[in-house]
């Protein structure tokens, strides 16, 4: 075959087909690899695992049960954050305005709000850190309460995200010695691994709602973070922003790993593991989490440059 110029193209089109084999054959390799590190993960903690993963810079993907529903537990927290920055966006909410904490107001679970003393008056952008980072479960009610299941779920699914699913407001602590718990059977919320990751992916480039917004959620990401978890096993200087959440029998991480290979959005889910204490950090499932997410980091970044800055 004879291309401009009367030069022969067939060797070219043969050379390029041979790289992208390579490419490929390389990157199946790699997510063989990460199949295995899930596989082993799985009997290690006696669990069912979910995981979505890609690096936005090159475009690397894997997936395992990325489709799935998992409860969500507090990473379902990241849809009522998308709608509050909607609702600040349209006018609707005022950060600085305040909120009056009370003891009825006091939900049970992870946080800060429920030791302290009523009358306590933060603003509403202190609530969206304090669900944020320290998970705290009163906080997170006061914005659910304020902004509605119906519409926090409607605005999800007006951003194609069909499967991050808020259910219900957390049980108060005036009813955690009741019997049953309200624990028991609750769901706060459903999500699939791939949703979130793409969710994450949307935050990262800023497009979700818009770059402002974008760029905002992704600070409430960033401020408190923890790495017991997804970036257990990276130096502290591979930035992670994210959200975790934990309810019996659930583990879960969720964000964004920045190294000087680029950013790896990560969200791994698990359910089923063995009863534990919520706040243990070496729970079986937050090893295995932790294991997993090496695995992928480690075997994409073998293949992939160096960036000239790493993200920030």
């Amino acid at each position: 075959m004879t291309g401009v110029g009367g030069r022969r193209i067939v060797p070219l089109l043969g050379a390029l087909a041979l790289a992208a084999g390579c490419a490929t054959a390389t990157r199946s390799a790699a997510n063989s690899s990460i199949d295995q590190a899930v596989a082993a993960a799985s009997v290690r903690c006696g669990c069912r695992i979910g995981v979505a993963a890609k690096h936005l810079e090159s475009g690397r993907s894997y997936e395992h049960l990325g489709d799935a529903e998992f409860e969500g537990a507090s990473v379902t927290k990241i849809a009522v954050l998308t709608e509050a920055m909607a609702a600040v966006g349209e006018g609707r909410a005022d950060l600085s305005e305040r909120w009056m904490l009370t003891e009825a107001e006091k939900a049970d679970g992870s946080g800060i709000l429920p030791l302290l003393d009523p009358g306590l008056q933060p603003t509403w952008n202190d609530l969206l850190i304090l669900m944020i980072g320290p998970s705290d479960n009163t906080a997170a009610n006061a914005w659910i309460e304020r902004l509605g299941v119906a519409r926090i779920n409607a605005r999800m699914e007006s951003l194609g995200f069909l499967h991050i699913r808020l259910i219900a407001e957390l049980p108060p602590l005036s009813a955690r010695d009741e019997e049953p718990s309200a624990w028991k059977g609750f769901r706060f919320g459903t999500l699939t691994p791939r949703d979130v990751a793409r969710w994450y992916e949307q935050v990262a480039r800023g497009e979700l709602l818009d770059a402002d917004a974008s760029r905002r959620i992704f600070e409430y990401l960033d401020k408190d973070a923890s790495r017991l978890r997804v970036a257990r096993r990276f130096p502290p200087n591979d930035l992670w922003a994210g959200k975790t959440g934990s309810m019996s029998g659930v583990r879960n991480d969720s964000g964004v790993l920045r190294t000087k290979k680029g950013r790896f959005v990560l969200v791994l889910f698990t359910d089923g593991s063995p009863a534990s204490p919520v706040s243990s950090a070496d729970h079986p499932a937050v090893l295995a989490i932790a294991d997993v997410a090496s695995a992928i980091v480690e075997s994409w970044s073998r293949q992939l440059p160096d960036l000239p800055e790493k993200p920030k």
